[in-house]
């Protein structure tokens, strides 16, 4: 692939990113698309994938569009035999390149995608072979295609009518502590009464005031969850918008939670503190960037089994970091 592969002055300054990946995945691209902004700042995305989640982005970066890639007209894009219907080419010819980020190559989008007539058409990979940062190595492909901004972890800018959240009022007179226990898959969270226990003991014995975040994900445990937070005195926040959840997560000096959307959402909203509990994941690829992570696996118990058995990760472990971290 040639070094003028997003560079040809000839072509349109847009670029149709399509990126379908969850949550986290898709803010661990943000470091390699921000990059490849402060390469060529003329650039313009639209970005296809999950329009809620990239509307976060919007502040961020120059993006001029988000469309669903749910949306019927991307099917051809699908089909090999099938026509390209001239309100996609429309679509489509409105670009000079286009960044197809996914975890393998997916030869036939990108063949369409040249036959709707894009001149350039990249596939990203957003998994490393070997252990190294997701994030960082996808930034590091696009800089071997002549793209050579320097990474760096993403930061979310928020609109000014969000900056000015605040998080409510619960029981406690320190610090703001954020609990986000579930994610995609069950094997990601660490247990339940854990995180309960935790969040009790942050306030009682360091007079934390805790906020839960709950989503789709605790669905199932909603009703147990609501009665024992409120009992206790404390906030539970219910699906909020992307948005609205950045804030208060930008507000809070401490953010617990495990391999998920939220926890990445948590380093690039700024919150100051981040205690990540990894497995069976590895954190060495899909942790979040920056000086502000600390991350916690079942390997920091006597007698550790890597990243494979969460629940093995102690209680005791996870609350002594939680004080360090709110003591620094």
């Amino acid at each position: 692939m040639p070094t003028s592969t997003l560079d040809n002055q000839e072509s349109s300054p847009r670029v149709l990113v399509w990126h379908q990946g969850a949550l986290g995945d898709l803010l661990l691209s943000g470091p390699a698309l921000v990059a490849v902004h402060r390469h060529n700042p003329g650039m313009r995305f639209t970005g296809v994938g999950h329009p809620e989640r990239w509307r976060l982005l919007s502040p961020t970066l120059p993006l001029e569009q988000i469309w669903d890639s749910g949306e019927g007209i991307w099917a051809p894009l699908f089909m090999e035999d099938a026509p390209l219907p001239p309100a996609l080419r429309a679509r489509l010819a409105l670009f000079g390149a286009a960044l197809v980020f996914s975890p393998q190559p997916r030869p036939l989008i990108l063949e369409r995608l040249g036959q709707a007539g894009l001149p350039r058409v990249v596939h990203i990979p957003t998994i490393p072979e070997a252990p190294q940062p997701a994030w960082k190595f996808q930034a590091d492909y696009l800089a071997a295609l002549g793209l050579a901004a320097a990474p760096t972890p993403l930061r979310l800018k928020l609109p000014p009518e969000l900056q000015a959240v605040e998080p409510p009022e619960v029981a406690g007179a320190g610090p703001w502590v954020v609990i986000g226990p579930g994610s995609g898959s069950p094997r990601k969270n660490w247990p339940l009464d854990y995180y309960w226990e935790l969040s009790r003991s942050l306030n009682w014995e360091l007079q934390a005031r805790v906020i839960w975040l709950a989503g789709p994900a605790e669905a199932p445990r909603l009703p147990f969850l609501r009665g024992l937070i409120r009992a206790q005195g404390f906030a539970l926040l219910e699906s909020l918008p992307l948005p609205q959840v950045a804030a208060v997560l930008s507000k809070c000096r401490l953010y617990v939670g495990g391999d998920s959307g939220l926890t990445h959402l948590a380093a690039a909203a700024g919150a100051p503190k981040i205690l990540a509990l990894f497995g069976p994941t590895d954190p060495r690829i899909w942790a979040p960037s920056g000086d502000q992570v600390v991350v916690l696996t079942p390997a920091e118990e006597p007698g550790g089994v890597g990243f494979s058995d969460l629940p093995r990760l102690s209680f005791k472990t996870v609350l002594e970091a939680a004080g360090r971290l709110l003591a620094a």
